[in-house]
């Protein structure tokens, strides 16, 4: 790769990688660690004629604060360090809040957030997960197992309303069965949630459901332990925390739960052996994989592109088709286009783990089969 240019030095490719989840080992560290080893891998491989540099920033925002700081820091992204494109933000409150100056700014902006109102000309989502597909994911894990009557502990949050929004249309499908639903805020306490899961615990149901981010997950060991409580029990990609580390993984013992990392993926085993061997650790779990995804997808596009400005790195990205993901079950594809900013395409680019002894084990698929019709 040539650094010169009749005596002058050729710029790097800049994109910001902004973090709305700090101080998360093994996701946080891992995030830009990902991204710049697959952009300079596309360089290497002969599809990337600079190199890229990566402008971090870390912000401490929703739902545990203001949307402002975010706000703030992704206009100096793209205004003072003039960068072409922003991975992240990774949560969906977030990313809603930011998404009007995404548009207005016209910058492709790729995030892991699994929101459906996430749509715009300039707003790509590797969805770390999907807020309208992982209730029907956890729906047939129900059906499959029997359990019809639910118990659902859900946040009083952006994320938490669309999942039980989207809960609720898998309901009659899958005949199941409400019989409690109370609300929680993702900051609570083990009191608190001792109490919600009272309610849930009486209403006698067959299975737990959680829906929401994952505020609750540090208490609800101790809260079930409380009241004496262990049913089987499934939540959303909340659970993905379980995979960053033992001690996450004993919180949440006996949960199953949405996931994306798959150590069938043959493309992610590649790629966090070559991980591994160039950072010195080993992050086994969708937060590495969504960020590798989304800085292989940059750089192929940053390649492509013709002209250096963030619209024509936004056409370059709507090129991409059948780019093999590292996210998800085997053969998860990554495909955009116009009007197609949903990146992962496949049955089971979700799948399904359990937390056992300070681990995580692949529990199951939710199959793509034929519906019962009367006669």
């Amino acid at each position: 790769m040539a650094t010169h240019y009749h005596g002058r030095p050729i710029e790097p490719y800049r994109l910001g990688v902004l973090i709305d989840l700090p101080d998360h080992p093994g996701l946080s560290d891992a995030w830009p660690d990902a991204v710049q080893l697959a952009c300079d891998e596309v360089a290497a491989r002969g599809l990337l004629e600079r190199p890229v540099e990566l402008i971090v920033r870390e912000v401490y925002a929703q739902p545990w604060a203001s949307a402002a700081g975010l706000i703030k820091t992704y206009r100096e992204l793209v205004e003072e360090q003039d960068v072409l494109g922003v991975v992240g933000p990774m949560t969906s409150d977030n990313c809603l809040a930011l998404l009007p100056e995404i548009e207005r700014l016209a910058v492709p902006t790729a995030t892991i957030c699994g929101s459906t109102k996430y749509v715009g000309d300039y707003a790509y989502a590797f969805a770390n997960g999907g807020l309208a597909d992982e209730p029907a994911v956890m729906a047939a894990w129900l059906q499959a197992n029997g359990h019809r009557r639910i118990a659902v502990l859900r946040e009083r949050t952006q994320i938490g309303e669309e999942f039980a929004q989207f809960l609720r249309y898998e309901l009659q499908p899958h005949r199941l069965v409400v019989t409690a639903e109370p609300p929680v805020y993702p900051a609570t306490s083990v009191e608190e949630l001792v109490g919600a899961l009272k309610v849930c615990r009486d209403s006698k149901p067959d299975a737990l459901v959680y829906l929401g981010l994952g505020g609750v997950n540090q208490w609800v060991r101790p809260a079930l332990e409380r009241i004496g409580w262990d049913p089987p029990r499934i939540q959303t990609t909340a659970f993905v925390s379980a995979t960053y580390s033992t001690e996450r993984a004993q919180r949440l013992e006996g949960w199953v739960g949405v996931d994306q990392y798959d150590e069938r993926n043959e493309v992610f085993a590649a790629v966090l052996k070559r991980f591994t061997k160039r950072y010195g650790y080993t992050p086994a779990n969708s937060g590495m994989s969504t960020a590798y995804d989304i800085g292989h997808a940059f750089a192929l596009a940053l390649g492509r592109m013709r002209i250096a400005t963030s619209t024509a790195l936004r056409d370059a990205l709507d090129t991409l088709r059948r780019v093999p993901a590292c996210t998800g079950g085997p053969g998860t594809i990554i495909t955009l286009g116009p009007n197609d900013r949903r990146a992962y395409k496949g049955a089971d680019f979700l799948v399904l783990r359990r937390a056992v002894n300070g681990t995580t084990t692949f529990e199951d698929i939710a199959p793509v089969k034929a519906w019962e019709q009367p006669l």
